[in-house]
C-alpha cells in the first residue's frame, strides 16, 4: 500500500518533479485520521497515535499547506460537477462525506480525517489527494470490472505518484470501450442537393423556377455517423493517448476518426455536445458527459492555470456496486435497490422515505439483507452504532413481508489486517449473535473480502506486467473465496 510520505515532501515545500511539475502535493489514504504537530506526522491506529513521518520543528510551508487544509475542508462538493459517480441510475452517491475533515486553528498542531471521497482537490499551484488505501491497482480492478473489462496491462504507476490524470484517463478508456459495444453512434442529418433523382421532399418554387434542368432541389433526412459527439471522442483520446491503457483503444479511435471524415469542430462546439436522443445509445451519454470534464481540464493535472478546481469520487459506491455484481455474476437472486414499496413515514404528509439497503437476495424462500460499508471495520467496538440502528430498520421492515433468514455488513480489509485478525480461521466471516425482531432471530454476520497487496520486484516494464497480472489472479481468488465463505457460512440456516 502506497504510504502517504509526500507529506512531508509537501510541508518542506518540495516541488514534485512529472507530468505536474510546479505543483507541490500533499497525498493522504481514505478512512484515516491524520494528527500534524511540531515535529511528526501520526496516523491514527485503532485508539493511539503512530508516528510515520518525522518533520522537525516548525517546518517550512507549515502556514501555506494549513490554509490549503482549511479550503478543502471547507470545499462543498458540487454532486453534478465535482462528483464522478457510478451507475448513477442504480445506486446513489450515498455519503454526506466531505473531502477532508479539520479541527485545529494552529498550522503547527492540527487534526484531519478522510473519509470516502477520494480524488483530488487542487488551489493555485498546491494540490491535495487522497487515495484508496488498498492502493491504485484495486481501484483500477473494480472499475474496470464495474463495465466488465478486466484489462490489466503494464500499469505500473500510471501518470505519476503525485497526480490523478491517469484515474480520469482510465475510467474514459472503460467507458470508451462498453459504448463502442453498440456500435459507432448514427444521428440522422438533414441535407439539401440538387440531383436528378426526387428524394425527400422537393422545392416547389425551385422547381417551376428550374424545371428544364433536370434537376430537383431535394431536402432529405439521413443516418451519419458525423457528428459532433465523435469529434469530441477523438479530441478527447489524443488528450490522454499517453497512457499505455489508451493503446487498446486504438482500433476504435481509428473508427471514429474515418467516420469523422476529417471535419473540424471547435472546442466550444464539441463542449455543446448533446446527448444521444436514442436510448440505445445511453452508454455515449456517459462518454460524452466524462469528455466534456477531460476537455474542460477539470481535472486538475489537465489545466495547471485554473486557480482551483476538484476531481472527486466515492468510492463507496463504487465498491457497493462490485461487491452487487459479484453476486448476481454467482446466480444470487437479488432485489432491485430501489423498492417503491417499502418506505416509511417521516411526520409529514406528502413524503415517505424510502429504505434502501445495499443487497437484498432471496434464497430457499428466505430474505438476507446487507449492506455495504467501505469504510474500515472497528475491531475494538464492531460495527457503528447508527449503522446498526438503520440495520434493525431494514429487517423490520423486510419482515413484514417476508422471512428473514440473516443479515450484516460487509467491509474491504487488506490482507495484513485479514491476517492480523485471524480472518482466515474464519473464512473472513464472524457471525457473533443474533438480532431480535418480534421474537425472531436473526443471524447477524460480519463478512470481509480481503483485498491483496500489490507487490513488484523492480519497476521494469516485464515485472511490473507478471505483477499486474498476478494482483489480478489474486484479486478473481478473492472475489471466488467471498462466494464461497458466504455460500457455507452465511446461507444455511442457524439454530439459535
Amino acid at each position: 500500500m502506497t504510504q502517504p510520505v509526500s507529506l512531508k515532501r509537501f510541508i518542506e515545500g518540495y516541488l514534485e518533479k512529472g507530468a505536474d511539475s510546479g505543483t507541490r502535493w500533499l497525498g493522504l489514504l481514505d478512512n484515516q485520521s491524520y494528527r500534524f504537530s511540531d515535529e511528526t506526522v501520526a496516523r491514527r491506529k485503532g485508539e493511539k497515535w503512530d508516528a510515520f513521518v518525522q518533520l522537525g520543528p516548525k517546518p517550512r510551508g507549515a502556514s501555506s499547506v494549513f490554509l490549503s487544509l482549511q479550503a478543502a475542508a471547507l470545499l462543498k462538493i458540487d454532486r453534478d460537477k465535482d462528483l464522478m459517480l457510478f451507475h448513477a441510475g442504480e445506486y446513489e452517491h450515498n455519503t454526506d462525506d466531505p473531502f477532508i475533515r479539520l479541527l485545529g486553528t494552529d498550522a503547527y498542531n492540527f487534526e484531519l480525517s478522510t473519509g470516502n471521497v477520494i480524488g483530488q482537490v487542487k488551489f493555485g499551484k498546491q494540490s491535495i489527494r487522497i487515495s484508496s488505501r488498498f492502493g491504485d491497482h484495486f481501484l483500477r480492478y473494480i472499475i474496470a470490472d464495474a463495465d466488465g473489462f478486466l484489462e490489466f496491462e503494464e500499469s505500473g504507476t500510471e501518470g505519476g505518484a503525485n497526480d490523478y490524470q491517469w484515474l480520469l484517463a482510465y475510467l474514459w478508456s472503460i467507458k470508451l470501450k462498453r459504448a463502442y459495444r453498440l456500435g459507432l453512434p448514427k444521428v440522422y442529418q438533414s441535407r439539401h442537393e440538387r440531383t436528378p433523382k426526387v428524394r425527400g421532399v422537393i422545392d416547389v418554387v425551385d422547381y417551376f423556377l428550374n424545371r428544364n434542368t433536370g434537376k430537383y432541389q431535394c431536402s432529405y433526412r439521413e443516418h451519419s455517423y458525423d457528428n459532433p459527439a465523435t469529434s469530441l471522442f477523438l479530441k478527447t483520446y489524443q488528450l490522454i493517448e499517453n497512457y499505455s491503457f489508451c493503446a487498446s483503444n486504438r482500433g476504435i479511435y481509428n473508427a471514429l476518426l474515418a467516420a469523422n471524415q476529417g471535419v473540424r469542430r471547435s472546442l466550444r462546439e464539441m463542449l455543446d455536445t448533446r446527448h444521444f436522443t436514442n436510448p440505445f445509445y445511453s452508454d455515449y451519454n456517459v462518454l460524452i458527459d466524462l469528455s466534456k470534464q477531460v476537455l474542460r481540464q477539470s481535472g486538475l493535472s489537465f489545466d495547471d492555470q485554473n486557480e482551483s478546481s476538484a476531481f472527486l469520487f466515492d468510492i463507496s459506491m463504487l465498491f457497493e456496486y462490485f461487491i452487487r455484481k459479484l453476486l448476481v455474476r454467482h446466480g444470487f437472486n437479488m432485489q432491485e435497490k430501489f423498492d417503491d414499496q417499502l418506505k416509511i413515514p417521516t411526520g409529514v404528509e406528502s413524503y415517505q422515505r424510502k429504505l434502501q439497503p445495499d443487497l437484498v437476495w432471496e434464497h430457499e424462500g428466505g430474505l438476507y439483507v446487507f449492506d455495504v460499508k467501505y469504510k474500515s471495520f472497528d475491531f475494538t467496538y464492531g460495527v457503528k452504532r447508527e449503522d446498526l440502528f438503520q440495520m434493525h430498520t431494514y429487517i423490520g421492515q423486510y419482515g413484514n413481508g417476508g422471512d428473514v433468514k440473516g443479515c450484516g455488513f460487509i467491509y474491504p480489509i487488506s490482507a495484513s489486517k485479514w491476517t492480523a485478525q485471524g480472518l482466515e480461521d474464519k473464512a473472513g466471516v464472524i457471525t457473533t449473535y443474533c438480532l431480535r425482531q418480534q421474537k425472531n432471530k436473526i443471524p447477524f454476520h460480519v463478512l470481509f473480502f480481503k483485498v491483496p497487496e500489490f507487490k513488484t520486484k523492480s519497476d521494469t516494464a516485464e515485472n511490473l506486467k507478471a505483477s499486474d497480472k498476478k494482483f489480478k489472479e489474486d484479486m478473481e481468488y478473492q472475489c471466488e473465496l467471498f462466494i464461497t465463505s458466504i455460500e457455507k457460512k452465511v446461507l444455511p440456516i442457524s439454530e439459535y
